[in-house]
């Protein structure tokens, strides 16, 4: 049972503190020329005529409770409880100084109901004990009663109370905490830039995420637009870090499995075969025998599923590709005699006349044999050779040499064969021998990403790229951010048209970070003004006399100069019995 009254009671204790803020009350001005108190009877004893001395000693109990219509006697303060000290004097008030001595402060810690009664008892003091004296309701002087419903931040109410023997002017507003927002105080925000959030707090204390950032609590970095969120991450703002077994610049391209040659992936560590191969790793020429022919010798060829191909060599052949000879019948020609016992060292002796790998050579002299075109023959170890002169070739020096054969003409120039020359002739914009002079050095020459091809001063072409592009056809983008320092702890981001931003840490902004966010200060607003931070900037709260960005001009200066011009007038009286409204009304048209 102990334990179920004790979870009670800290479930009911959380449920209750959930916002917190303040009501203020200020004494602004307080009469008693009479010096009597409610009932008539004089604060201090009377004089010999039977009058009162002017003199009262008054303290005010403020009480904060909820909204009710019948006050008792001694209300509960279910929202709290002030007490102003002792006030000995007959007139105080109208100056701000007066405001600031006779101010007060109900603090509260729950949702702020927006309705309230407020009850103020002024009383004669004359125990040295203050709860004595508010106990006895002889003692007390006046009670006023202010049921209102204000919803937090609010301006300054005015109210004004008096009876006979007293009067008194007062104000009083509902403020949320610094961190609390709302118009019950209940929302919590507290600007942060760590590893528990990236924020700044708005008007009503929602976040608004800094540059960067997203999620509830703008703990999210925002990856670059391109990153593909579901095959990569960001850690920090605008970049993208792949996932394993994906890889790019968005993360869009899968790895495939280590080791694969000729083949691509859709997932990562695939290895799908392209057409024509095979294998674990796709490095199995499926086409080996037709592209490369590799058995010699007569061999065929055959596919083979782990090592490209295998040869079945034909007789008196062996080898990966038939390449190595063994002796058998027919090897020799032309009555040569084989001699060898191994694959290696296989060879032929050719008898006179005769000669090559298989003596299947005849041995010529230049006695049986003529060279064409001026060839001179001569006799050599392995018979006649003809020496052609220049512009011929051929065994017998008979065919004469296509100098077109070799392609000389470049950038599509035609050849046209001459006696060992040729002649190239070019296209436009080609000049030269064999047509390798560019007259125009830009010509055929594309720069990428807006750049623009000019000549150099050694008639070169160069392609000038724009801003964010470098490269020799401006193919890649510069990185903008080398050069640049973000001042105040910014991050430099790339953007995507070559250029730059800084994102700003919170209380910073600017191009580069350089100019400070207004914060608030001890001196941000005068004259007892509430400072308010928002995103960009502050706003001062100001009490009902003073208006003005820093609540800097004194609305009592411009109605005492008001009333000594005005007091001659025969509308005076009407001026005094509707001065609180008019003052309300010089407010509104006072620019913040």
């Amino acid at each position: 049972m102990g334990g179920l009254y004790i979870g009670l009671t800290l479930m009911l204790t959380f449920n209750m503190v959930v916002g917190t803020g303040r009501l203020e009350v200020s004494i602004l001005a307080v009469f008693n020329e009479s010096g009597q108190m409610a009932e008539g009877n004089c604060c201090l004893e009377s004089r010999d005529d039977g009058s009162c001395p002017s003199l009262c000693h008054t303290l005010f109990t403020i009480c904060l409770q909820h909204y009710t219509v019948n006050i008792p006697e001694f209300p509960s303060c279910t929202y709290g409880r002030a007490v102003i000290p002792v006030i000995n004097s007959t007139s105080v008030g109208g100056t701000a100084a007066t405001k600031n001595t006779y101010l007060v402060k109900i603090p509260f810690q729950f949702s702020w109901p927006r309705t309230f009664s407020l009850v103020i008892d002024a009383w004669y003091n004359i125990h040295p004990n203050l709860t004595m004296a508010t106990e006895d309701l002889s003692n007390r002087i006046l009670r006023t009663v202010a049921t209102d419903k204000l919803t937090p931040p609010s301006q300054w109410v005015k109210k004004i109370a008096k009876t006979s023997q007293l009067e008194i002017s007062y104000e009083y507003r509902v403020l949320c905490d610094e961190f609390y927002y709302s118009d019950t105080c209940a929302q919590i925000c507290r600007h942060r830039n760590d590893n528990f959030g990236h924020y700044v707090c708005d008007e009503m204390g929602s976040k608004v995420c800094l540059p960067g950032w997203q999620g509830e609590f703008c703990q999210e970095a925002v990856c670059t637009a391109q990153c593909n969120t579901s095959r990569g991450y960001c850690e920090k703002p605008f970049e993208c870090r792949c996932f394993l077994g994906w890889t790019g610049e968005s993360c869009s391209q899968c790895i495939p499995h280590p080791g694969c040659l000729n083949g691509l992936c859709y997932e990562p560590w695939q290895c799908i075969c392209k057409d024509g191969w095979g294998g674990r790793y796709c490095n199995i020429d499926q086409h080996y025998c037709i592209k490369h022919r590799p058995c010699r010798n007569g061999g065929t060829c055959n596919n083979d599923e782990s090592k490209n191909f295998t040869c079945a060599c034909s007789t008196g052949y062996t080898g990966r590709t038939c390449e190595n000879v063994i002796c058998f019948d027919s090897y020799c020609q032309n009555g040569g005699r084989c001699q060898g016992t191994s694959e290696n060292d296989v060879k032929c002796l050719c008898p006179e006349g005769f000669y090559g790998q298989h003596c299947e050579h005849k041995k010529y002299s230049c006695k049986d044999i003529q060279c064409a075109n001026a060839g001179v023959c001569t006799d050599g170890k392995y018979g006649a050779n003809c020496s052609c002169v220049e512009g011929f070739e051929g065994k017998y020096c008979e065919n004469e040499i296509d100098e077109c054969l070799s392609n000389p003409c470049a950038n599509g120039g035609t050849c046209l064969d001459g006696f060992n020359n040729f002649i190239c002739r070019c296209r436009e914009n080609y000049m030269g021998k064999t047509c390798a002079i560019i007259m125009d050095p830009c010509h055929g020459i594309t720069c990428f990403n807006g750049g623009r091809c000019v000549t150099t001063v050694g008639f070169q072409a160069e392609c000038a790229c724009p801003h964010g592009f470098t490269g020799k056809r401006c193919g890649s983008r510069t990185n903008v951010c080398k050069n640049v320092k973000c001042h105040n702890g910014g991050t430099c981001v790339n953007s995507r048209v070559g250029d730059h931003s800084c994102a700003c840490l919170n209380g910073f902004h600017g191009d580069l970070c350089e100019l400070s966010t207004p914060q608030c200060t001890q001196i941000s607003c005068q004259n007892g003004g509430i400072c308010k931070q928002y995103i960009n900037h502050t706003v001062c709260i100001c009490p009902s006399e003073f208006a003005g960005e820093k609540c800097e001009s004194s609305l009592m200066e411009f109605d005492e100069r008001f009333l000594d011009s005005f007091s001659q007038n025969s509308c005076a009286k009407y001026y005094f019995s509707y001065w609180p409204i008019l003052l309300i009304l010089f407010q509104l048209m006072v620019p913040p």
